[in-house]
């Protein structure tokens, strides 16, 4: 069994992060900027439309929530996130079923991008790191739940030192946002946490409720952003 087959989701995120990438180049023609120069840096007038804003949010535009998700500033943005993307979605994907972790990426995605709404710096964002980091944090919440989350671990141990030097990076390399970083990893941990002991179970009722649970916590602190903080 070839790896497509085998991680489908895994691949289709990333098809899809590098098909929207082909396109923002593409329609970056339409605002003078060529196509090869937009295939090494997108263009900043098309990536607007779809980035993180929380101004634009707070008018209303809260797809921009799942949008800015999909979208990359250039091309090492991209491939670091990809090449990410592919060596966890290959074991999360794995442990937790196709549907249990396309949830866990893109609620992940979307607690990070909540996360910006409350304690980011307000300038544009996009990028998939929340949704990537929230994988490790699934990863994390599960373990825990099952008793399993050890230093002694060697796996838990490697992620552990792998998601401190991305925070780390995250801190001495200028606009990459920590805050959705983090928002994606505790998102990610919640869902972990709530799904590890239906993991196995054969009852669509107990895998639904880890996603109903996060979606709704997620949907409760968005409408407070918006009532309050906006």
């Amino acid at each position: 069994m070839n790896d497509v087959s085998r991680l489908p989701v895994t691949f289709g995120l990333i098809g899809a992060c590098v098909a929207v990438y082909l396109a923002v180049a593409v329609a970056g023609e339409s605002y003078g900027v060529p196509i090869n120069f937009g295939l090494v840096t997108q263009p900043q007038k098309v990536l607007a439309q779809g980035a993180l804003l929380p101004d634009a949010v707070a008018g209303g535009a809260v797809w921009l929530l799942p949008t800015s998700i999909f979208l990359h500033s250039g091309f090492v943005h991209l491939a670091l996130n990809m090449l990410s993307l592919y060596f966890l979605g290959s074991f999360v994907e794995e442990t937790f079923g196709r549907w249990r972790f396309a949830a866990l990426y893109l609620l992940s995605g979307l607690a990070g991008g909540i996360a910006y709404l409350y304690f980011g710096d307000w300038g544009p964002a996009v990028g998939a790191s929340g949704a990537i980091f929230g994988l490790l944090g699934g990863i994390f919440g599960y373990t825990i739940r099952r008793g399993t989350f050890s230093w002694q671990n060697p796996l838990i141990r490697q992620l552990l030192i792998l998601t401190a030097l991305n925070i780390y990076i995250g801190v001495a390399v200028p606009n990459i946002s920590n805050t959705a970083h983090v928002g994606g990893l505790v998102g990610g941990l919640v869902f972990g946490y709530l799904s590890a002991t239906s993991v196995y179970s054969r009852k669509g009722s107990r895998a639904a409720a880890p996603t109903a649970i996060v979606l709704g916590l997620e949907l409760a602190l968005l409408a407070l952003w918006m009532l309050y903080f906006a």
